[in-house]
């Protein structure tokens, strides 16, 4: 009887002593079995997997791996979107036990950056064939997640049906299937304002620099860390970066470059984001410096204005992390941006001047006049230094005749201090007709007698880097330091030998070529542009652009 269980009965041929021992045997395996099954699946359930496949657009998974305690305690989440193109955001938020509203947790990723206090921004990262972000909770008191996904290229927001993503970390899960399950989503779009709108905060740009503070650096600190608004990067590329972490000129360069044609060229560039400043202000080496740069914001808020040159003067003061020295120059060789020659320590501090000189001069006293001063957050763009043959500007627009069939092009020997107005005269000007890009005709020629030149070939300038308010967009522009690493010489300049006045063909060349850039870029930004560059060598340079103001 037992037997036929084992073997065809045909082959049988064994003791009665071996049947009831072969018996044992197998009750007893089959016995272990059942032991050693419930004991896995008691492992599994008291750190278990749940894992969540959401459908999206165009063939997209989201992947969401949900590994931890089922109290929610030390939950690792991670979340993959997969047959993905390009970067997303993550735009998410802690829930508590019976709260529907969103909170941060204590421990945030790297990159992430608050946003409106209550909500996150996350950049996926590229892993392999995905996109990913891991999220470590440590707080107990996380019941769930949730989310929405931001695709920053073409601004729009993806939901689940209408609602956030919703990932209960209490949730009970099924051992036979880990856990996995699968919902669709639908795309919606909309504004940043409609998705924020049942968020209801206020805008945490308003307490970024320097909020009304007690004078006792613990407060500030204790304030700085709980606002975290930086990225946990000190330094990062571009493309590492997301519009929210960086200013406009930062985000137009990272646009256009990906999509001008291979003859317009863009200085290599590295971008501090915003929050870095207030990073490194709350460290425990800057913690005095802190509790006075506070003391003397709250004696300006009063009327004392005079004191904004102190701030200046205390800001250059600022020790940087050790940390902030590796990274800066790890991404700035990454860039292929070049590293002043000379003794490492020696370049660094040149380096770390800049960067706080470039931060300082939101307390200059244009710059603190301006409507929007308490607002405006600012990162730096770090970009290598085109020694300039010519530097120009150009609108879409003819800036007098308001003429938006021709494009309106001035050009100087040297860099683009002489074009703004280092030394009287008038620079070279010409017009180009929209429909004849390759006939510019020109109006002006040149008159400066003195240009400014970079002394070596190749430098590092850091520029400010904002997002300025809509209603205020262009009273931003221009007040916030420049700083280049190194000091500009003034040279006579002679014309009688100058191809841009004696050679016809390369004059037209180059008047073309800036003209031509000039209408590509407006076409991409479906508006009249104001965009400034540089030549070298026969090279179009572009260095930044914005929309014209008419």
């Amino acid at each position: 009887m037992f037997c036929s269980n084992v073997v065809p009965a045909r082959i049988c041929h064994v003791t009665e002593s071996q049947i009831i021992l072969s018996a044992f045997l197998l009750i007893f395996i089959r016995f272990s079995g059942v032991q050693r099954s419930n004991t896995m699946a008691s492992l599994k359930s008291s750190k278990c997997t749940q894992v969540k496949l959401f459908e999206l657009q165009n063939e997209m998974i989201l992947q969401v791996d949900v590994s931890g305690y089922k109290s929610g305690h030390n939950a690792k989440v991670k979340l993959q979107l997969q047959n993905c193109s390009h970067p997303w955001i993550l735009h998410w938020g802690c829930i508590s036990n019976g709260n529907k509203k969103w909170f941060i947790p204590s421990f945030i990723p790297s990159g992430t950056r608050v946003h409106k206090k209550s909500a996150l921004r996350t950049p996926f990262i590229k892993e392999r064939d995905a996109y990913v972000v891991n999220i470590e909770l440590r707080d107990p008191k996380i019941h769930a997640i949730e989310f929405v996904l931001k695709d920053s290229k073409h601004d729009k927001w993806l939901k689940m049906n209408g609602v956030s993503f919703h990932i209960n970390l209490h949730e009970q899960v099924d051992v036979e299937n880990d856990g996995a399950r699968s919902s669709k989503c639908l795309l919606n779009e909309m504004s940043d304002e409609e998705i924020e709108k049942p968020l209801k905060h206020r805008n945490l740009c308003n307490s970024v620099f320097f909020p009304k503070l007690s004078t006792s650096s613990s407060t500030w600190k204790g304030v700085s860390q709980k606002n975290n608004i930086f990225s946990n990067m000190y330094a990062m590329s571009l493309e590492e970066a997301c519009n929210e972490m960086v200013g406009e000129k930062s985000n137009s360069i990272r646009f256009l470059s990906n999509k001008m044609p291979a003859w317009i060229k863009f200085p290599a560039s590295v971008v501090l984001p915003f929050g870095v400043f207030e990073k490194v202000l709350s460290e425990d080496i800057n913690k005095e410096l802190a509790t006075k740069i506070a003391c003397l914001c709250e004696d300006v808020d009063r009327g004392d204005v005079s004191k904004l040159k102190m701030i200046q003067e205390t800001i250059l003061q600022m020790k940087a992390p050790r940390r902030m020295s590796i990274e800066v120059r790890k991404k700035m060789k990454s860039s292929r941006i070049p590293w002043p020659q000379g003794p490492a320590e020696d370049t660094w501090n040149q380096i770390w001047q800049a960067i706080k000189k470039v931060w300082g001069s939101k307390w200059n006293e244009r710059a603190y006049k301006n409507r929007n001063h308490d607002t405006l957050c600012i990162g730096i763009l770090i970009q290598e230094h085109i020694r300039a043959d010519y530097a120009f500007v150009t609108y879409t627009n003819h800036p007098v005749s308001r003429d938006s069939s021709q494009i309106y092009t001035e050009i100087v020997k040297g860099s683009v201090e002489t074009l703004i107005g280092a030394s009287p005269g008038r620079a070279m000007s010409s017009i180009t007709k929209k429909s004849e890009l390759k006939s510019p005709i020109v109006t002006c020629y040149p008159s400066k007698s003195i240009g400014l030149y970079a002394n070596n070939k190749r430098s590092i300038i850091f520029r400010p880097d904002f997002i300025s308010e809509k209603t205020n967009r262009y009273a931003c522009h221009g007040i916030y330091d420049s700083i280049l690493m190194e000091n500009k010489e003034e040279v006579v300049l002679v014309y009688s030998r100058d191809p841009m006045v004696v050679d016809l063909h390369f004059q037209a060349l180059i008047h073309s070529k800036i003209a031509e850039a000039a209408k590509i870029i407006e076409d991409l930004y479906e508006c009249p542009q104001d965009i400034e560059g540089v030549v070298q060598d026969g090279q179009v340079y572009v260095i930044q652009c914005k929309a014209l103001s008419l």
